[in-house]
């Protein structure tokens, strides 16, 4: 993988060039936890949301610490903070916010038994066969199992770098092959903006909808840092309406070793008074 504005030779294809984003995904480090401030900015019928929250997240089972700074009215609020260990923050309107900064779209193997933020519910994991495995040469030919049709949409810019603008079409699975379209840095061959399907299933209602998530590599781990996407919900005649996902995180940081207490909802009622460093 190359550095920040070293050149690289050009991918001959749409494919090698999808492959060359997904190695350089996997070479990078996977923090054990992450802490950050998110920001909604999201509005659902009619209504603009305005939590902000302070949250540690155990990425081995999505557990996390959460402190709500403020509501959804935007007014500062002071509860104790929580142990979140389910899809659903108490309070927040935001589907497992814990677990966006370190989402990977299937780019990497899954680190956990449970589907990614962004993947249908209960959707299995795939074979390797079934998308992972490297290229296999026939002759001076070389052939991948994708599970995408990669298509080229062009170069462009986001912000002042250069990148790669590609198609992804899934061939199968599209509850966990959720990608749509990828820009890639043509240097470093990192992903720096990405359009996925999410899939919602929040009790009684479901829905899906496309997002376009934005990325930012800090401290050498690849975070996402900012989302939108519009939304319409219609469930017969009792549930109907629309609304746009927007949300940012910020204040980033990867704690190296927090007490396990902070992810136990039984012990942490037993250490609420305890300081909780870099937090």
């Amino acid at each position: 993988m190359g550095t920040a504005g070293s050149a690289q030779p050009a991918p001959s294809s749409a494919i090698e060039l999808y492959v060359k984003m997904r190695a350089a995904v996997n070479l990078l480090p996977v923090p054990a936890y992450v802490t950050f401030t998110m920001q909604d900015a999201s509005t659902r019928k009619n209504t603009v949301l305005q939590e902000r929250l302070r949250i540690v997240v155990r990425a081995s089972d999505g557990h996390a610490w959460v402190r709500m700074l403020k509501n959804a009215t935007g007014d500062v609020v002071h509860i104790p903070p929580q142990v979140v260990t389910t899809p659903i923050y108490p309070g927040v309107f935001i589907e497992r916010p814990g677990d966006f900064p370190l989402a990977d779209f299937g780019l990497r193997p899954r680190r956990s038994g449970r589907p990614e933020l962004f993947e249908a519910s209960g959707t299995p994991e795939p074979e390797p066969s079934a998308g992972t495995a490297g290229p296999q040469s026939i002759g001076s030919v070389r052939t991948y199992n994708l599970s995408y049709e990669i298509s080229d949409l062009g170069d462009t810019t986001i912000g002042d770098v250069p990148v790669h603008h590609l198609g992804l079409t899934p061939r199968r699975d599209p509850g966990h092959n959720v990608l749509r379209e990828v820009w890639v840095d043509q240097s470093t061959f990192i992903p720096k903006r990405y359009v996925a399907e999410r899939f919602v299933e929040n009790g009684p209602i479901a829905f899906r909808y496309l997002i376009t998530v934005d990325t930012a590599l800090i401290d050498g781990r690849l975070v996402n840092v900012a989302a939108a996407g519009h939304f319409d919900v219609h469930r017969a005649l009792i549930i109907n309406y629309s609304g746009e996902g927007r949300w940012s995180i910020s204040d980033v940081t990867f704690p190296a070793d927090p007490p396990p207490w902070l992810f136990d909802p039984d012990r942490y009622s037993d250490h609420r008074g305890d300081p909780t460093p870099d937090l």
